[in-house]
């Protein structure tokens, strides 16, 4: 985790000085399970986390939790979901993040918040009582955080394709059945674009949906989806392998040239069945360079700067940019084939959609 501070983070905070930005630059935090838990047993290893930071012109307001470790194997698939919110390792990790975080985090009373997975991967986990138990002990203890330190902490909730939510309007109405006020102080949601993109969802519905609940969204993620919307010609079929051949899974949904829709749980799924190829409206869970729209032979990626617009309007201020796929993407889609030209080039294209000249301080 220093390392990377220390190594391509530092470059990217210096390539967006560069560019005549001022530090320091948000950073949203990423610690497995192992190292979200040294970090938080350890208050000198949270001081030299810290000193990274503030040394690299970085600081921190949230973070990930969704991945629980092993996010960098050369396979992690539906792991990405495990172990689910069933388990006490996944509330323990939870709160490990949040102790790290909240120790990192700048004092200045600003929310804070740390997103995690939609409870698990298919539907066992929001079946289970257990999960609700756990949310509700997170929802406490966060409770508690927020009145010692002063800063509101929220946990974010992360729909996926086919994870226990797909949509943010479903795990809104979800949380407000089942949680009183209070907890909902703590328990939210972190609305992925790219995730809404490939399930199809509106933003209109998206924040009506928040707006009736009343469940708070902690944190917005801006991102793309890879899109086609054009038969799926051989070039075509090579061009998404080539885009996803990373350790992730990537979801599939769409509408085939009889107007059905159709859904996979990978692309290698979809590609095995082209009596589905003809006449797509095609979307892809990848994760793509929000700074560019074309990524060769028909594939686009899904605009995102829109649904930014009307979450502004609507008073949400949090925001992130969320491109994880990076070290797996063929060089040619990144910026001079450099991974940190692609991230400066990312971060001006959102600071110039949230109307920013200079990130906020």
């Amino acid at each position: 985790m220093l390392a990377a501070i220390r190594g391509p983070a530092t470059e990217w905070s210096q390539a967006l000085q560069a560019s005549g930005l001022k530090p320091p630059f948000g950073f949203g935090l990423y610690l497995a399970a192992n190292a979200a838990r040294t970090f938080a047993m350890d208050y000198g290893a949270r001081q030299e986390l810290k000193s990274a930071l503030q040394e690299a012109g970085l600081v921190c307001w949230t973070a990930n939790a969704f991945p629980y470790g092993g996010f960098h194997d050369k396979v992690v698939k539906q792991a990405a979901f495990s172990p689910d919110w069933r388990t006490a390792e996944r509330l323990r990790f939870t709160l490990d993040v949040a102790k790290v975080l909240l120790d990192v985090a700048p004092n200045d009373g600003s929310p804070v918040s740390i997103s995690t997975c939609p409870l698990g991967y298919g539907q066992a986990a929001v079946d289970d009582p257990a999960s609700i138990q756990h949310l509700q002990i997170v929802a406490s203890a966060f409770t508690a955080l927020s009145e010692a330190s002063g800063r509101r902490l929220q946990l974010a909730i992360e729909p996926e394709p086919d994870g226990g939510f797909e949509r943010v309007s479903e795990l809104a109405t979800w949380l407000n059945e089942r949680f009183t006020a209070e907890q909902l102080q703590s328990l939210g949601v972190c609305w992925d674009l790219c995730h809404s993109a490939v399930v199809g969802e509106d933003t209109q519905i998206v924040l009506a949906s928040l707006k009736s609940t009343g469940v708070p969204l902690a944190k917005i993620q801006i991102s793309s989806a890879l899109q086609l919307r054009q038969q799926l010609t051989p070039a075509l079929s090579q061009r998404l392998s080539q885009l996803t051949q990373d350790a992730y899974l990537h979801q599939v949904r769409g509408v085939d040239g009889q107007g059905q829709a159709f859904a996979f749980a990978d692309v290698p799924d979809f590609l095995a069945t082209p009596a589905q190829h003809d006449g797509l409206d095609l979307r892809v869970h990848c994760h793509v360079p929000v700074c560019r729209s074309n990524y060769g032979d028909g594939m686009q990626g899904t605009e995102w700067k829109a649904a930014v617009e009307l979450a502004q309007q609507a008073g949400y201020r949090d925001f992130e940019l969320e491109t994880y796929t990076l070290p797996g993407l063929p060089g040619e889609v990144l910026e001079g084939g450099s991974m940190v030209e692609t991230m400066k080039s990312e971060m001006l294209a959102c600071f110039s959609a949230l109307q920013l000249d200079t990130p906020p301080v």
